[in-house]
């Protein structure tokens, strides 16, 4: 009888430790598979996120997607008749500087590359609407309305000189360029809409010299 209970013991023993190993097995075998998969998931996602940092595109994602309005067909060859149209007097670059990233459907504006410092300009008169923070995107940026519903937005801002409700002109300085948000170098990011809808801006703007 004595001999029997330790022989069944021995074997239980056996079994649950047989048991345990292998779930033990199974579970480094799935965290394995975990690894590798999170491992080249962010190897991937290193990877594209450095691409889209050198090539200079900072997407913005928009429900519904963003939509390219070019105030009328054909505007790149129109662009002085359609500032003759839809203003009173032709907009002015918001400082000098190298035309780095194009507008397009991922980058609803354009990038005017230029030192650190440089002083920013509204492209017409307006009145200030928005003085902002978006610490993941444009940074510090300041939004103002014109005339005819355009509006337009000056990203990665260093310093704002101006509030809510101000009244402005080409004469007056918005700000300086900065490094805030999501930039790569020092720019101002130029977004240019009419009725909430993004215009190309360089169909309104002075030619803006290629990097």
């Amino acid at each position: 009888m004595l001999l029997s209970t330790l022989v069944l013991k021995v074997q239980n023993i056996n079994l649950l430790s047989k048991i345990i190993f292998n779930r033990v097995a199974l579970i480094w075998k799935l965290s394995k598979i975990k690894l590798r998969f999170l491992r080249r998931f962010t190897q991937l996602a290193i990877i594209v996120a450095i691409s889209l940092t050198l090539l200079g595109y900072y997407p913005t994602f928009a429900i519904p997607p963003i939509k390219r309005s070019y105030v009328q067909a054909n505007a790149l060859e129109q662009s002085a008749e359609i500032i003759a149209q839809s203003f009173s007097k032709p907009l002015i670059l918001p400082h000098p500087g190298y035309l780095s990233t194009k507008f397009s459907n991922w980058h609803p504006g354009i990038d005017i590359a230029v030192g650190l410092g440089m002083p920013i300009h509204p492209i017409i008169d307006g009145e200030v609407v928005t003085v902002g923070r978006d610490l993941f995107g444009l940074g510090n940026y300041v939004e103002i309305i014109h005339e005819k519903g355009f509006k337009s937005k000056y990203g990665h801002m260093g310093k704002i000189y101006v509030k809510k409700g101000d009244k402005v002109t080409p004469e007056n300085i918005l700000g300086e360029v900065g490094l805030t948000g999501h930039t790569s170098g020092p720019h101002t990011h130029l977004e240019i809409t009419l009725n909430d809808k993004f215009i190309d801006p360089q169909t309104l703007l002075p030619e803006l010299p290629k990097l």
